[in-house]
């Protein structure tokens, strides 16, 4: 079990599972909720996400981007899984995550699902896919805060009330900030070999003085955002996360990535399922 937690990355888990949860509960205070519409969306966007971890791990491999040397993802430098066999798993998770998807579109007759599921299965393709690879650009950032973000969070809520709710897009951008952060952590971790396989991350293009004030930003934003919500219920629900942020900068500064990036994840669905509580206590 072990090693397919390693394989799939499941301390990243967290990035999928919090904005279902989030989306849900603002369309629950808009008076819609189904328990079997939410294990079903739960479950696409786990399998979305691990399949999207896989098809990063195996093209990141082949650029030549993770080597057994420097790289903190070991599922394919240490063997512990074919490089063929993982972009297969990869592909059959994506088809699962994809019929699911087409099932609660269908059943919930809401067709603009399908297009929020489309671009969604796009960033996480092409986030590393050969071709385009945007991460490779310094766009990761931006496809990830879109991916994690705007598109879980209002899809579920589109799922659930079967109505675009505009609370799911605002209550989206603080989980989103955060995820991107568990990323721009990774980054500034894998500048150098990045830079060594000639692509540029956005933590790369920043410098290490910018992009540490940039993962501040995204680690500490989000609890002014929790201040909008209308109620004191979301600000104080969510400070009691913010020992772990302040803890954070201080691994940040220190350069401990060992513990900067899974301690991200955990920021991530410790504020997250803070917000959603907040919100559901003030509704």
């Amino acid at each position: 079990m072990k090693k397919w937690f390693m394989i799939l990355r499941a301390y990243s888990w967290p990035a999928s599972l919090v904005p279902v949860v989030l989306g849900a509960v603002v369309a629950w205070r808009h008076g819609s909720f189904s328990w079997p519409d939410f294990s079903l969306t739960i479950t696409a966007a786990l399998l979305t996400h691990s399949a999207a971890n896989l098809a990063n791990t195996y093209f990141d491999f082949t650029n030549g981007v993770d080597r057994k040397e420097t790289a903190d993802d070991r599922g394919l430098v240490d063997g512990l899984i074919a490089p063929r066999a993982m972009l297969k798993l990869s592909a059959g998770l994506f088809a699962a995550g994809a019929a699911i998807g087409l099932l609660l579109a269908f059943k919930n007759h809401v067709p603009s699902l399908l297009w929020l599921g489309a671009a969604g299965f796009a960033l996480a393709w092409f986030y590393t896919a050969t071709g385009f690879a945007y991460k490779y650009r310094a766009l990761g950032d931006a496809g990830i805060f879109f991916a994690f973000g705007p598109f879980i969070v209002c899809g579920t809520a589109l799922i659930q009330a079967r109505a675009f709710l505009p609370e799911a897009l605002w209550t989206s951008i603080p989980v989103g900030l955060l995820i991107v952060a568990i990323l721009h952590a990774n980054n500034m971790r894998d500048v150098k070999s990045d830079s060594g396989a000639g692509f540029t991350t956005l933590a790369a293009a920043l410098g290490p003085d910018g992009a540490e004030k940039f993962y501040y930003a995204l680690i500490f934003t989000p609890y002014l955002f929790a201040l909008t919500f209308g109620s004191i219920w979301p600000p104080v629900c969510c400070a009691l996360s913010a020992p772990l942020a302040v803890k954070l900068k201080a691994l940040a500064e220190e350069g401990d990535f060992s513990q900067l990036v899974p301690g991200t994840a955990k920021l991530v669905a410790l504020y997250g399922l803070l917000l959603s509580a907040g919100l559901y206590i003030a509704a």
